[in-house]
């Protein structure tokens, strides 16, 4: 089984991230500087869902989702 992606990974191509609410599916792209600088580069994508607080609902826990760059 591979190990989940990283922040890191994020950073080396280039991608985003969005997460969803698991109570009120509201999504939300993160900033991935600010994530490097909270969570470190080592920092698995599921846990970022896990520890993700909807600023709607109030929700605890999400999905995440990496957002490919667009230029």
């Amino acid at each position: 089984m591979n190990a989940p992606a990283t922040v890191s990974c994020l950073v080396e191509n280039d991608n985003g991230l969005r997460v969803f609410c698991d109570s009120c599916s509201r999504c939300r792209d993160l900033d991935v500087d600010r994530l490097v600088d909270r969570y470190g580069p080592k920092m698995e994508l599921p846990e970022i869902g896990k520890r993700a607080r909807c600023s709607e609902c109030g929700g605890k826990g999400g999905s995440v989702q990496v957002v490919a760059a667009t230029w």
